[in-house]
C-alpha cells in the first residue's frame, strides 16, 4: 500500500520517474570558496581593461561589484574611487603583497578584490531556417531568412586579496557571452545583463549560495 511522502523544508516536488518513486528538487548550500571569518571591510579595488570605444570597462566594472557586494553579502563595502592597479604585468600585480598591504591600510580593508575585464561585441548576422505556413496553400515551407544579430562577450578574471597579509586567497576567470538581435544594441545595457550573468558566480565565491540537485525518494 502506498504510503505518505511528506517533502521536508529545502525539497521541492519533481514529478513520479519509477514505480514507488518520486524526483524532487533538492536545494543545497553550496559552500564560499574563500573562508571570509573575520573579515568586515571589502574594497574593489582597480581593474585592467581592454579597449573599449564607449564604456569605461575599469570604472563601470567596479561599480557592478560594489553594487552587487552591497546589495548580497554582509560585507562593508568601501565607497572610493578605483584605485589603479600597479604599472606591472597583471601576474606580478596579484602578487605583488606589499602593494596591497598598503592599499589595506590606507582603506582599512580586511579583503581586496581586483582584476581584469574585456566586453567586445562580434557580427552574427545571417541566414536562419525557419517553417512559415503558406497563405495560399496552408502548406508548411521551410525559407531563409536574413538577421541581423549581436553576439557580446564578458571575460572577467578576479582575484581576491587578504588585506593583512597582501596574499592571494583566490582567483578565477568568469565568462558569458550572450546573442541579441539587432545591431543598435546600448553596450552599457548589455554590459549589466551580461554581468547578471555571472553574479552569481561572483558571490558564490564569498557567500554560501543555495544550489538544486536532483534526488529520487521512495513512496511505497
Amino acid at each position: 500500500m502506498a504510503g505518505c511522502l511528506a517533502l521536508a523544508p529545502g525539497f521541492l516536488a519533481g514529478g513520479p520517474v519509477l514505480a514507488g518513486t518520486v524526483e524532487v528538487q533538492v536545494m543545497l548550500p553550496a559552500p564560499q570558496k574563500v573562508d571570509t571569518t573575520g573579515m568586515k571591510r571589502l574594497l574593489v579595488g582597480g581593474f585592467r581593461a581592454g579597449d573599449h570605444p564607449e564604456v569605461d570597462l575599469p570604472r563601470e566594472m567596479n561599480a557592478l561589484l560594489r553594487s552587487l557586494f552591497q546589495k548580497h553579502t554582509g560585507f562593508e563595502v568601501i565607497d572610493a574611487d578605483p584605485p589603479p592597479l600597479p604599472e606591472q604585468p597583471i601576474e606580478e600585480a596579484m602578487r605583488n603583497s606589499e602593494y596591497w598591504k598598503r592599499l589595506a591600510t590606507r582603506f582599512n580593508a580586511d579583503l581586496i578584490v581586483a582584476g581584469t575585464v574585456d566586453f567586445t561585441a562580434s557580427d552574427q548576422s545571417g541566414f536562419v531556417q525557419e517553417d512559415v505556413i503558406s497563405e495560399l496553400t496552408g502548406q508548411r515551407l521551410r525559407r531563409s531568412r536574413w538577421v541581423e544579430r549581436e553576439s557580446f562577450k564578458l571575460d572577467l578574471g578576479l582575484f581576491f586579496v587578504r588585506g593583512a597579509s597582501g596574499d592571494i586567497l583566490y582567483d578565477d576567470d568568469l565568462v558569458e557571452e550572450m546573442m541579441f538581435d539587432g545591431k543598435l544594441n546600448d553596450d552599457l545595457t548589455v554590459l549589466h545583463q551580461v554581468f547578471d550573468r555571472v553574479s552569481e558566480g561572483v558571490l558564490g565565491i564569498v557567500t554560501t549560495r543555495p544550489r538544486v540537485e536532483m534526488r529520487h525518494l521512495f513512496t511505497e
